[in-house]
């Protein structure tokens, strides 16, 4: 396969070589295991940027599946490794520009990731030395209800495979949990901008 272009941290476009991917078919890819910084949060650009320099277009990578090829987005869900041999899932997450999330049953190289994190974490790299956290986003009480924004439709919820903005058609109501991470400004309203 050949990298086509860098989406964000976690999704690129891939020209398929028939072997994971139809031959000469462009796709999105989602890197299993991992999520990034959403566009606009903290570390995103600096996650962006690490996928590129791992995944530069033009560059040739290795693909392995695991057990659901595909989420709901149509986006080839994918373990990758780049010409150098780098496992790019790994990469991420150990040098803090990811973090490890696991979503069953795709859960091949779970321990190694998920280990990954732990030295990341430990270790202070990246995003968790460079994002302070994140304030709640509401003030009511934990068994209150969300309000909810009958004009906007609701965000995916939790346990599916990450999405993000660039999969959405426009702004969604995710209310003060937000699984996703789409809101950038914490006013329960995620993908604002698209």
């Amino acid at each position: 396969m050949v990298v086509h272009r860098i989406i964000d941290g976690d999704t690129l476009e891939v020209r398929g070589d028939g072997r994971v991917l139809p031959k000469d078919t462009v796709a999105r890819v989602r890197l299993l295991e991992i999520d990034t910084p959403e566009g606009g949060a903290c570390f995103a650009d600096d996650a962006t940027a690490r996928t590129a320099t791992l995944l530069p277009p033009g560059s040739h990578i290795r693909a392995e599946r695991d057990v659901e090829l595909t989420d709901r987005y149509d986006r080839y869900l994918l373990y990758v490794w780049n010409e150098q041999g780098t496992f790019v899932n790994e990469a991420l997450v150990r040098s803090g520009h990811a973090e490890a999330v696991l979503y069953p049953s795709n859960d091949k190289y779970w321990t190694r990731i998920s280990d990954a994190e732990d030295a990341a974490q430990q270790a202070g790299a990246g995003l968790w030395t460079a994002c302070p956290e994140q304030p709640e986003t509401s003030l009511a009480p934990p068994d209150s209800p969300a309000p909810a924004r009958p004009d906007l439709p609701g965000g995916p919820p939790a346990g599916v495979p990450d999405v993000d903005c660039s999969d959405l058609s426009g702004p969604v109501w995710v209310g003060p949990d937000d699984p996703h991470r789409l809101d950038r400004d914490g006013d329960g309203i995620g993908c604002e901008a698209n």
